[in-house]
């Protein structure tokens, strides 16, 4: 029993070592660039002169950084220092650029910006704050190409998923200089959109009863009387949240 004891322990020491290793390896890719598009000054929108406009709002999902662990989807990469297999990274700060679905990570070397299509999910750590968990908008099938490449943030998990996406709108600067009309300003404009899954497809919800009693047809009955004895609503954000870890509780 002693040895079986000293065997199971041998083997966990190595698997933990072995995930130690291949985290290091992924942040020392990341710190001597082998994931590395390029540095990052946050000032200028890509794809958009702004020499002489002003960017109106942000492009990020936040501007403040947050405590993150992010997984990447398994790849292999060459750097100066070897090959390197991409597994995931804790403790690590960093900020989501929604137009272009880049992601910024805070290194000791500098700020590094890389792809967001090599993430497959990542959580935010923020004080007082729950824990926000997100996933690829990759993983998911659109049918109807209401997304792009980003990020979903998952707000219940379960059999049908509660998805809140956030949708980026760039307007142009619009100014004609023969009149002095318009704006010369790039505006940004964020909108929060929810989602639901049916299987490995996304759509779009309309937060009306019929719609998410229809989600939830198995179950319709409980549900109802779930909504009715609770006073809820679907219109209501956090009511919606409780209606669906409900549901995907029964």
């Amino acid at each position: 029993m002693n040895k079986l004891k000293h065997i199971l322990f041998a083997l966990i020491c190595i698997n933990v070592s072995a995930q130690n290793t291949m985290m290091q390896n992924t942040k020392d890719a990341l710190n001597i660039n082998g994931l590395k598009i390029g540095q990052h000054t946050s000032t200028m929108l890509y794809g958009f002169d702004t020499r002489t406009t002003e960017v109106l709002g942000s492009y990020y999902l936040d501007t403040d950084w947050s405590l993150a662990t992010v997984r990447f989807y398994p790849k292999t990469i060459s750097t100066p220092k070897g090959v390197v297999k991409l597994d995931s990274l804790t403790d690590v700060q960093v900020r989501i650029i929604l137009y272009g679905n880049d992601v910024e990570f805070n290194t000791p070397e500098g700020i590094k910006v890389i792809s967001g299509t090599l993430i497959k999910s990542f959580s935010l750590i923020r004080p007082n704050q729950l824990i926000k968990n997100y996933v690829s908008t990759l993983e998911f099938v659109d049918n109807f190409d209401k997304t792009k490449p980003s990020f979903f943030e998952v707000l219940v998990d379960g059999k049908v998923k509660l998805l809140d996406y956030t949708k980026v709108t760039i307007l142009k600067p619009d100014y004609v200089e023969a009149f002095n009309t318009g704006s010369k300003d790039v505006k940004i404009s964020k909108e929060k959109q929810l989602f639901v899954t049916q299987g490995k497809e996304v759509l779009k919800l309309n937060t009306n009863k019929k719609e998410v009693l229809g989600l939830m047809a198995d179950k319709k009955i409980e549900v109802e009387n779930f909504i009715k004895q609770n006073d809820l609503s679907v219109k209501d954000r956090n009511d919606l949240i409780t209606i669906f870890k409900y549901y995907n509780s029964i």
